[in-house]
């Protein structure tokens, strides 16, 4: 028996190996030039920039490749000193009261300075999950025998080397001479006119936008501008990023910046700010920083103003999304709670209509297993663009939840029990497939995707998706076994799930596509455990242990492919082989260690999860329950809820999200055993089908 669980899981491997191309990387942003000035300007979104009230800024984007920037940092809202601090380390790092305190005002030494308490914030750093080294800008270009020169309090917090000391410091743009605009390699500019008077942005943009103007018409020619909206001041949002090259006509093109860090045109983040300008200076880019430099993205609309706008857009969607996700979510359980109930009461009241009562709720439950699939087909269409956007992403979301339900219900599967269940669970499965090969578009700042104001993932499977895209998985090829199972072919049954297993483990891991290290470590072990009972084969503990060696197999092989490739390149996998060539591992696990024990702070999700999940339990270990019946007309169920149920609980382990993972894995599967539940009970009773007149 090992032997035949031993070769399943080398058949797994044998077809994640198979003949896969990654694609190659997009052409750098800007060849390392002599002199760059980044000019930080804390809340800075691409609202404010405008023709007539920013006509400097306007004009500089106009010139250079722009992009929104996600300026996420320890905290979901980023002050000013989270955002200096982050250039500071190229990592996320933050100050030591966590406040948006006022930022520490710089001891003069000479024509430098010293930044005040400067070895304070780097052991408070340093000791953080993140591990930021504060004043690794500094070092990295004192190291090559350059220096630093800052503008203003936050300006020298950024360029400060590891001793707190900036080489040439001035405290505003007009006390900047003009020779101090070429002293060093990097300069550092904070125009903070927004975060000293946000109650009167109108008249601080406007000083904002003549701080700019008196910069560029300092600089020498041949100077690389980079101007970033280092912080979100009031509430969580895109801000702007652009680089422009001064005195260059032939790099003026009109391009959106990407970075690999999250290969999404028009975004980049915060710690991709650091190697960006240490590469533009000519500076070695240290392999341990977390972001990646800029990189040429798509080309942008010619008309300006169209490029502007579909920045804003994709602010504001992340923003309407980020603040939708626990309403809808909280209202689609809440919705089914109510909904079941009161399906409960018709039940025992209204004897004579238990057929409208038992389709009604049978497609209730089906709608809501639909859901979560739903909210990223919403974003086939830009419901940003309408006129109510939070009302267009509802729409979207229901219009395609019906969609997908009529399918459902609409062919000659819908007379066996698992049959609407299975093409639900197909859909969404290779919806999120498919989505993951095209480059995870569906995903972005969708209600259960990649948040962009997060910034923890821009490009793959989420946590969240992870969940929804293995218990599909795992549903559907538990359905697709069953007929075969019931006809007594075990080994017949064996193939859809040997093929779809495997087929969700590629794209789950496939660096470029789903690029999920966590989520091969979850689904391996499901995949072989879920093909152990199909073939019926007794689970052991010690055969549960190969199941999960060859998860941990299949990531090396991932890691070890991905990490072959250049730096600029890789994902998860190979980042994280490198951090444990370079001796960082540890501290990633810790990090990831903490987030999803912190998950469990988390009432409602803490609370709430474990009941439904244990009941999905009892269910699936009983198969002489309340639903015998039920796993005799579909005998695949019961071994994939089992599959689910270990995939979900080795994924609350081994990914940050923690207790999120178990909660949308029971989001979909819950609903879904409901489903196929009543439609048996339906057949029990004689009920025909609502197509054929139930109703």
């Amino acid at each position: 028996m090992c032997s035949r669980m031993t070769a399943i899981a080398l058949v797994l491997l044998g077809m994640l190996a198979g003949t896969l191309t990654i694609g190659t990387p997009a052409h750098a942003a800007g060849e390392p030039s002599d002199r760059v000035v980044l000019i930080g300007v804390p809340g800075l979104r691409w609202g404010d920039v405008k023709p007539k009230a920013t006509p400097v800024m306007w004009r500089l984007a106009g010139e250079g490749a722009i992009a929104n920037i996600a300026v996420r940092g320890v905290a979901p809202l980023s002050c000013p000193a989270d955002g200096w601090l982050t250039i500071s380390a190229g990592s996320r790092a933050q100050p030591i009261d966590g406040d948006c305190a006022l930022l520490p005002a710089p001891r003069r030494d000479g024509s430098g300075a010293f930044v005040p308490d400067f070895g304070e914030l780097r052991a408070h750093n340093a000791g953080t999950t993140y591990a930021a080294r504060v004043g690794l800008l500094g070092d990295v270009l004192n190291g090559i025998g350059g220096c630093t020169a800052a503008v203003g309090r936050g300006g020298a917090l950024a360029a400060a080397d590891s001793s707190g000391h900036v080489d040439y410091y001035r405290s505003s743009v007009a006390k900047m001479p003009h020779r101090g605009w070429t002293r060093c390699p990097l300069t550092v500019v904070d125009v903070d006119d927004i975060a000293r008077t946000p109650g009167e942005r109108t008249a601080a943009l406007a000083r904002v936008d003549d701080q700019v103007d008196k910069v560029l018409s300092q600089v020498p020619v041949d100077t690389t501008i980079v101007l970033v909206g280092v912080a979100d001041l009031q509430d969580p949002g895109l801000r702007v990023a652009v680089t422009a090259w001064r005195g260059d006509e032939t790099r003026r093109k009109a391009i959106y910046l990407t970075a690999p860090s999250t290969r999404r045109p028009g975004l980049v983040t915060l710690t991709d700010v650091t190697p960006t300008v240490l590469r533009l200076a000519g500076a070695p880019v240290p392999t341990e920083l977390s972001g990646s430099p800029w990189e040429r993205g798509a080309a942008r609309p010619a008309r300006q103003s169209a490029a502007v706008k579909a920045l804003q857009d994709r602010d504001l969607a992340a923003r309407i999304t980020r603040a939708l996700v626990a309403p809808f979510n909280v209202a689609l359980v809440g919705g089914q709670l109510i909904a079941y109930v009161l399906a409960a009461l018709a039940w025992q009241r209204r004897r004579a209509r238990r057929r409208t009562v038992l389709a009604v709720t049978r497609y209730v439950a089906l709608a809501a297993a639909t859901a979560p699939a739903a909210t990223y087909l919403a974003n086939l269409v830009p419901w940003w663009s309408v006129q109510h956007p939070s009302g267009g992403l509802i729409a979207g979301v229901i219009a395609a939840d019906l969609a997908v339900l009529a399918v459902a219900m609409s062919g000659p599967w819908r007379r066996h029990p698992l049959g609407p269940v299975t093409v639900v669970a197909a859909v969404t499965a290779l919806s999120l497939a498919a989505d993951a090969i095209a480059g995870s578009h569906l995903q972005a700042d969708s209600l259960n995707g990649n948040f962009s104001l997060v910034a923890g993932r821009f490009y793959g499977f989420g946590n969240l998706t992870f969940a929804l895209f293995a218990t599909a998985s795992l549903i559907c090829a538990a359905g697709l076994a069953g007929p075969a199972l019931a006809a007594g072919h075990r080994r017949r049954a064996l193939l859809p799930v040997l093929l779809i297993g495997a087929a969700a483990i590629v794209i789950d891991g496939w660096p470029g596509w789903g690029s999920d290290f966590g989520g091969v470590l979850a689904l391996t072990p499901g995949v072989v455990l879920l093909a152990m009972w199909i073939t019926g084969v007794r689970v052991s503990p010690q055969r549960m242990a190969v199941a999960g060696a060859a998860g941990a197999l299949i990531v090396s092989a991932l890691a070890y492919v991905d990490y072959r490739r250049p730096a600029d390149q890789r994902t998860h996998f190979g980042d994280f082989g490198q951090q444990l060539l370079d001796g960082q591992a540890l501290a990633v696990v810790a990090r990831k260690a903490d987030s999803m024990l912190h998950s469990l702070g988390s009432v409602w999700l803490t609370l709430l999860v474990p009941l439904p999940l244990l009941i999905l339990a009892f269910v699936a270990l009983r198969a002489d329950g309340r639903l015998s019946s039920l796993f005799q007309e579909a005998p695949g169920l019961r071994a994939g809820l089992l599959a689910v149920l270990i995939t979900a609980i080795i994924g609350f382990a081994v990914n940050d999200s923690g207790i999120a993972v178990l909660a949308l894995s029971a989001l979909i599967a819950i609903p879904l055993t409901l489903a196929a539940a009543l439609s048996t009970l339906e057949r029990r009773l004689g009920v025909p089908d609502l197509d054929d007149g139930a109703v």
